[in-house]
């Protein structure tokens, strides 16, 4: 991305048993994606129609190229071979005509309309749409970057530093010496207490150990079954994906609620 090109954020809203995310042209290409998360059941037939419906909606607030697929509460395409010839409908508005044509086929790029090439249309035309700059955007790269390392240099003092000057004052400080080795032989005889079994282990020791075993009993099935451990993992990433699907569209649906009415 250079440092001219314009990056648009993206808009989301719900439409009850799916919400919608359009997003404007990324640099050098010629259409919008349009994604459907369908987060209550539906039949391809209605999964479909929908996304018929919603091309001909985006593109009549935007007239640049789209392309719409549909997505389960997962993430994963929905197959809509039984009703529709592929799964991702691309759509645009005809130059002549000013009709949309809908197409469900994949379509070469010199076959769609260029205005999405052409930057100062897209700024007019997504003008109520949040925009950076590659500028912009290598800039903040930048800043979380320092950020990051300023951080890391935080850490290094407080774990390298801190305890090497500790050792120098305690080198140098026969006071701090024996409180250091004092506390060395508390420590140890409360150890050495809880390893006879004459003192209790404390509640975060006996979670600890718990966890381990855990640990430990887990990675042995692991290894044991390593095809069991695949489905688990995947199943365990597919319900993560269906549970950020769905708080995603509770908070279109309470940002929907919570919106002003034009009326």
């Amino acid at each position: 991305m250079g440092p001219d090109d314009i990056r648009f954020g993206s808009i989301k809203e719900d439409r009850g048993w799916y919400f919608v995310e359009y997003s404007p042209p990324m640099a050098n290409y010629r259409f919008s994606l349009l994604q459907l998360s369908v987060v209550e059941a539906r039949d391809a037939q209605a999964v479909a129609t929908a996304m018929e419906s919603e091309v001909r909606e985006w593109l009549s607030r935007y007239p640049v190229p789209v392309m719409a697929t549909a997505c389960s509460a997962d993430g994963s395409v929905l197959s809509l071979k039984t009703v529709r010839p592929i799964d991702n409908l691309i759509a645009w508005i005809e130059p002549v005509e000013s009709k949309p044509v809908l197409r469900w086929e994949l379509v070469e790029n010199d076959v769609l309309p260029d205005v999405a090439l052409n930057r100062g249309f897209l700024e007019e035309v997504f003008a109520n749409v949040p925009s950076k700059t590659g500028r912009e955007i290598q800039e903040e790269f930048a800043k979380n970057l320092a950020a990051r390392k300023l951080g890391w240099w935080l850490v290094f003092v407080w774990a390298v530093l801190v305890p090497l000057g500790v050792a120098v004052l305690e080198w140098w400080s026969d006071l701090l010496g024996l409180v250091v080795l004092g506390y060395a032989f508390v420590k140890a005889a409360i150890q050495a207490l809880r390893l006879t079994g004459h003192l209790p282990k404390s509640i975060r020791q006996r979670e600890k150990e718990a966890e381990e075993l855990r640990m430990r009993h887990h990675h042995y099935h692991c290894e044991h079954n390593p095809e069991a451990f695949e489905r688990l993992k995947a199943e365990n990433f597919r319900r993560e994906a269906i549970e950020r699907t769905k708080a995603e569209a509770l908070a279109l649906k309470a940002q929907a609620r919570n919106e002003p009415s034009d009326g």
